[in-house]
């Protein structure tokens, strides 16, 4: 079960790298044509690690057991179920940083590209 979860993780970080500048590269030549086509890219750049949050967090909060930590390798009794969602949207948050971010950059360079090259 677990090793399930972790592929999961990796493969949502993969994806999380890989879907916006995918988003960003398919979404220009509308945002182009209209100035109503922009908010298509801001989605294109944010709406993959929105929703790869979301389901890294629904994953964390489907396997509640009464024990808190277990990140790093501790364990506790938790003090509820409040205690263990706030954890587990913590440590999701922080292991989509990197790959969220990367993704939002490598999005933000295929936008300045395409940018630049429709303007010649």
């Amino acid at each position: 079960m677990y090793i399930v979860l972790a592929l999961l993780t990796f493969v949502i970080a993969a994806l999380l790298v890989v879907a916006p500048p995918v988003g960003v590269w398919r979404s220009i030549p509308v945002a182009a044509a209209a100035s109503r086509g922009w908010p298509r890219v801001v989605l294109a750049l944010i709406g993959p690690s929105v929703a790869a949050y979301a389901v890294v967090v629904l994953m964390g909060l489907a396997g509640y057991a009464g024990q808190c930590g277990g990140w790093l390798g501790e364990t506790r009794p938790c003090s509820g179920f409040g205690q263990y969602a706030s954890e587990t949207m913590f440590w999701a948050g922080m292991a989509m940083a990197v790959p969220g971010l990367l993704g939002v950059l490598l999005g933000i360079a295929v936008l300045v590209f395409r940018l630049i090259r429709r303007g010649r």
